[in-house]
């Protein structure tokens, strides 16, 4: 093989991975099927020394080059185009990592350890009533919800399910415990489970579940009592495990950057009507058998060796 046909060669592998990442790019069918077809044109010409290396760079002058400056021209649109969704993508990134460097990871562990420091509180306030004295301390309890409130603490909800009527109650210093609710509490021996809590409207209510029973009961903070839930109510109000308003953010930012980087992936195979239908007619005179053999025909070699030995003979 001489010098130019190792430089054609090489010329035509060089067209190969521009058409193969072009195709990568826009995933686009037709385009694939045009790189395999060059793929295999090239093919041929390595594997088969005996071909004009010539007819290999006159079909990629005549038909690949043009192919890969049309695509490279709407490869650039494309990517102006969607530079302003990139840039939208990149930003949200950002903000997600920068919440989920700052995001509290004690809610948890505190939420678990709340329950047995709620559990003990009421145990000691039911005490304190039976011998009437006063002697435990609120803050006691009151830290989780001054820690936590405005950044986990549902905002959305329907305050009147969280709220009671009057009920019957014992006192204690400014607080108010439903007399039912202690009794149910002492029959458990005062285990319960913080269950989740509401900021709204600027109160906030913390749920709380009775250990071993259906039994459920509101902490109204502002309003300073205890009071059982009504079932009916209940069924109503989104008692789902607190999350992190922090973490609602970034969720949505990583939902809202799949839905963008969906789109841009579709986008970037869409191609104008006139382009698709440039790119059907070169895959038929790929396939058309009349273009293939000027590539490959040999009967011009024939023809001049014919030519060739007339002259001869008529001498």
């Amino acid at each position: 093989m001489n010098d130019e046909a190792v430089n054609i060669l090489s010329q035509s592998k060089r067209r190969l991975t521009k058409l193969k990442l072009l195709a990568n790019f826009f995933e686009n069918v037709d385009i694939i099927s045009i790189y395999i077809k060059t793929d295999i044109i090239h093919n041929l010409f390595q594997e088969n020394k005996g071909l004009d290396y010539s007819k290999l760079e006159l079909f990629h002058l005549q038909y690949t080059d043009s192919l890969i400056e049309l695509l490279t021209k709407i490869k650039r649109q494309k990517e102006n185009d969607m530079l302003a969704v990139i840039n939208e993508i990149e930003i949200n990134r950002k903000y997600i990592s920068g919440f989920e460097e700052k995001q509290s990871d004690g809610f948890e562990t505190d939420r678990k350890m709340y329950s047995g420091n709620f559990s003990r509180h009421l145990k000691n306030l039911y005490q304190d009533l039976t011998e009437s004295k006063f002697t435990i301390n609120w803050d006691d309890v009151l830290y989780f919800y001054k820690k936590y409130a405005a950044e986990f603490y549902r905002s959305e909800a329907d305050e009147e399910l969280l709220k009671s009527g009057a009920f019957p109650a014992y006192q204690y210093q400014d607080y108010q415990i439903e007399r039912k609710l202690l009794g149910r509490l002492n029959i458990q021996n005062f285990k319960v489970r913080f269950v989740c809590g509401y900021a709204v409207s600027g109160n906030e209510y913390e749920l709380f579940k009775i250990f071993q029973s259906e039994d459920f009961f509101i902490f109204d903070i502002e309003g300073r009592k205890m009071y059982l839930t009504d079932p009916t109510k209940m069924e109503k109000l989104n008692t789902a495990p607190n999350e992190s308003n922090k973490t609602v953010i970034i969720n949505q930012l990583k939902k809202k950057n799949e839905d963008l980087e969906e789109a841009m992936a579709e986008r970037k195979k869409i191609l104008p009507e006139q382009v698709t239908a440039v790119l059907k007619d070169y895959i038929k005179n790929l396939e058309n058998t009349d273009v293939m053999s000027r590539i490959f025909d040999i009967n011009e070699e024939t023809n001049i060796l014919r030519a060739m030995l007339n002259l001869n003979l008529n001498n």
